[in-house]
C-alpha cells in the first residue's frame, strides 16, 4: 500500500509538472504572436534605421501607437535617394521632422483595395494637411512616391513601404513663389494676372491643379528680360500666358504621360503636348520651336495646398 501511495503522488506530481510545461508552452506562443504596433515595426525593421532615428528625434513615437492608422513608411533606400541620412535629419529643428513624418500618417487603415482607381485626395496627420493617393492598374502611388510592399498588417492599422520621402506643401503656389528667388518673376506675372481674374485666383489657390513653372531663366530668354517688361505687358497676356502653364487636376511626373494635355487656357488651341525621353520628361507648346524640359528633383512634383508644381526651363508659347 505504502508502495502504491508513494508512486501515486510521484505520478500526480509528473502531471501537475507536464501541464505547467503545457500552460507555460502556451503562454511563451501566446506571448510571441502578440501583433505588433506600427512604432514596434519601426523600431525593430533595419530597413526603417532613418526613419526610426527620426522617429525618436522629432518624438512621434506614441502618435505611431494609435488605433486604425496607416503609415507611408520610407525605407532606409528613400531617404538616402534624397539625401538624407539619420545626421542630416536629428540636425534639424523638431517640428520641422515631425511635420514631415506625420505627413506620411493617415488616421484612417487603409488597404490598397480601399483606394478606388484615379487620383483621391486625402488628410493626413500633419494638420489635415493633403497628400494624394493615385491608383494604376498596376501601382498604388501617395504623391510621387510608389508603394513597394503594401498591406502590411499591424496591431494599429496597417504599413505600405514606399520609395521617396513625402514633402509636405507649405501654401499655395504664391507662397512658393514668394519663398523661392527663381520664381520671382513668375510671382509678379500671377500676381498681376489674378488682381483683374477671379477665375485665375481659384486656379493658384483652390481649384486641384497642376503647374509647370518657368524660372526666371524662362522668363528671360522669352524676352521677358526684367519686371519693368512684366509690368508693361497687358493683364489680358498674362492671364492668357498663366493659364497655358496650369492644368486641371493633380499629376505628379509619375503619372504623366506621353501625349497632349488639356490646359486652362480659353484658347481655341489651348493643348500642351508632353515627351517622355531617356533624359526626363518634357512639354511643348504649340508655338515653341522646342519642347521645355521639365527640372530635376528637388525642382518637381513641389505640393502646394491644390496640387503640385513642376519647374521648367521654357515659356510655353500657345
Amino acid at each position: 500500500m505504502t508502495l502504491s501511495f508513494v508512486r501515486l503522488r510521484t505520478l500526480a506530481a509528473l502531471a501537475l509538472l507536464l501541464m505547467g510545461m503545457v500552460l507555460t508552452g502556451c503562454s511563451d506562443k501566446s506571448t510571441d504572436a502578440q501583433p505588433k504596433t506600427i512604432t514596434d515595426i519601426v523600431l525593430e525593421n533595419p530597413d526603417f534605421s532613418i526613419l526610426k532615428a527620426a522617429v525618436a528625434h522629432a518624438g512621434v513615437g506614441d502618435a505611431l501607437k494609435g488605433t486604425n492608422l496607416t503609415l507611408f513608411a520610407p525605407n532606409d533606400a528613400a531617404f538616402q535617394a534624397s539625401n538624407l541620412t539619420a545626421a542630416a535629419l536629428t540636425a534639424l529643428p523638431k517640428d520641422s521632422v515631425r511635420n514631415i513624418l506625420l505627413y506620411h500618417v493617415l488616421y484612417t487603415k487603409t488597404l490598397v483595395a480601399d483606394v478606388p482607381t484615379g487620383s483621391n485626395p486625402v488628410s493626413t496627420a500633419n494638420n489635415q494637411a493633403t497628400a494624394y493617393l493615385i491608383k494604376t492598374p498596376t501601382d498604388l502611388f501617395i504623391n510621387n512616391a510608389r508603394v513597394t510592399l503594401a498591406d502590411q498588417p499591424v496591431a494599429n492599422g496597417v504599413i505600405h513601404t514606399i520609395n521617396r520621402v513625402l514633402t509636405p506643401s507649405r501654401g499655395s503656389l504664391l507662397n512658393l513663389a514668394q519663398r523661392d528667388p527663381a520664381l520671382s518673376f513668375l510671382l509678379l506675372a500671377a500676381t498681376r494676372a489674378a488682381a483683374a481674374n477671379p477665375a485665375l485666383i481659384s486656379a493658384l489657390t483652390t481649384t486641384p491643379v497642376t503647374v509647370f513653372a518657368p524660372t526666371n531663366s524662362a522668363f528671360i530668354a522669352a524676352g521677358y528680360t526684367s519686371p519693368a517688361s512684366l509690368n508693361q505687358a497687358s493683364v489680358q497676356t498674362l492671364t492668357a500666358l498663366l493659364s497655358y502653364h496650369i492644368l486641371p487636376g493633380v499629376i505628379f511626373s509619375t503619372q504623366l504621360a506621353a501625349g497632349p494635355v488639356t490646359t486652362l487656357s480659353q484658347a481655341s488651341n489651348n493643348r500642351l503636348t508632353v515627351g517622355l525621353t531617356a533624359s526626363g520628361i518634357t512639354v511643348k507648346g504649340n508655338q515653341n520651336p522646342t519642347a521645355a524640359n521639365l527640372l530635376a528633383p528637388p525642382d518637381v512634383d513641389i505640393p502646394i495646398t491644390n496640387g503640385v508644381v513642376h519647374k521648367i526651363d521654357q515659356l510655353l508659347r500657345p
